[in-house]
């Protein structure tokens, strides 16, 4: 809905700056341009988006208190697979390559290998000394994943309180604490286009800004977003969580569709070891494993409507792990989770508590008529968000 207002592109968002926003106080609905950068602020004011929300990977606890933005090691198992399978790859240059040549020469030319076994040896000895090079890769990759681990155990999500409609941001250096009211929250997408040897760029921001009245700051958060959709359904899924009480993807629309049930694993919103679990119940889905005909013969299955089982997507699997040593990126994935985040300062669990129905705090009577007026407009009238805002009177 939002695609014709992303036609030109950033080079330096001006939302980093503090002035663009206390200064120059945005408003719902406004467009911003600077050279080739855009910018659409959802907020303050957060008013109804009519997007689609998603963004589950970014939010790492939800429950009907609060909503936490960040801490969460989804991702972790795919990058501790890589790791993997760049040392298979050294393994096999090492010891299955020299292995197939010798293998190869004895079949095809017998009288240059009178003696296999110490060609083998030989040529152990020349592709590992080449395969220990990639060493400093992947020391550089495991670095790099330590280092991120290290990182997210001293950083402390975003949390937002739907009860008292508050966002807290806690500093990772100072701790301090620091509380907003949730309509006053600024939030912007930056659309950043740019010209390169490779083609034309295009990046794009999902942004909050948090202002400090006691210290007259402003802390930015900004997520990189691999499109505007993403960015809006981001924003989408915490306004809707906020306004609404929606829980975002869960459960996703998908396991509805098919009739399932997830189960306590399932709805963990990080990777471990029950990730495992929760592939290989996948793998047997896809291949019809656990369709409920288990005892059923094939004439039976086909009178009720049951598909004919099939292993491969199981026998794939189990494949694929096993070349990915197994349960390892999982233990690496559940070890991250248990180091990956602080513990909140007491100031936050005691915010974070649940708070009596008669208690929680009521949206403003200006949201209440802005939303009025933006439902109207977007679902009646086919308006952009932009359009609808003008409408409801948040900018000119």
């Amino acid at each position: 809905m939002f695609k014709n207002l992303f036609k030109r592109k950033h080079e330096t968002p001006p939302e980093q700056s503090g002035e663009d926003i206390r200064s120059q106080r945005p408003r719902a609905g406004e467009i911003r341009k600077r050279g080739l950068n855009e910018t659409l602020f959802l907020s303050p004011l957060p008013v109804f988006t009519g997007q689609v929300q998603m963004g589950r990977r970014n939010f790492s606890q939800m429950n009907d208190t609060f909503l936490e933005l960040g801490g969460s090691n989804v991702g972790t198992v795919d990058v501790a697979k890589r790791l993997a399978f760049g040392v298979l790859l050294m393994l096999l240059l090492a010891f299955v390559v020299p292995g197939l040549i010798v293998l190869y020469g004895v079949i095809v030319y017998p009288q240059n290998f009178p003696t296999p076994l110490k060609d083998l040896w030989l040529g152990i000895q020349v592709f590992s000394t080449y395969a220990l090079l990639s060493v400093f890769p992947l020391g550089g990759y495991v670095y790099g994943m330590l280092r991120n681990v290290r990182i997210a155990a001293r950083s402390y999500p975003v949390r937002f309180n739907r009860q008292r409609r508050e966002v807290c941001y806690v500093n990772d250096q100072t701790q301090r604490v620091l509380i907003v009211p949730w309509e006053n929250v600024v939030a912007w997408v930056v659309n950043i286009q740019g010209v390169s040897s490779y083609g034309a760029l295009r990046d794009y921001t999902f942004g909050m800004g948090l202002e400090d009245e006691e210290q007259d700051t402003v802390q930015f958060l900004l997520l990189a977003q691999p499109s505007d959709a993403h960015a809006l359904g981001m924003w989408t899924a915490i306004r809707n969580y906020m306004e609404e009480g929606e829980w975002v993807d869960t459960p996703s629309p998908w396991i509805k569709l098919l009739g399932l049930t997830l189960g306590e694993d399932e709805l963990k919103p990080y990777e471990g070891l029950h990730t495992f679990d929760i592939e290989r119940r996948s793998a047997r889905f896809m291949g019809g494993l656990d369709s409920g005909a288990v005892g059923l013969t094939r004439a039976e299955r086909e009178r009720f409507g049951y598909s004919k089982p099939n292993r491969w997507p199981l026998r794939l699997w189990y494949l694929r792990r096993i070349l990915t040593f197994w349960k390892l990126p999982y233990l690496f994935a559940e070890w991250s989770h248990r180091k990956g985040r602080p513990e909140m300062p007491e100031q936050v669990q005691a915010w974070s508590r649940p708070i009596p129905p008669e208690q929680w705090v009521k949206p403003s009577a200006a949201l209440q008529k802005a939303n009025a007026v933006m439902k109207d407009a977007m679902g009646k009238k086919g308006m952009t968000f932009a359009q609808a805002c003008k409408a409801a009177g948040l900018h000119r």
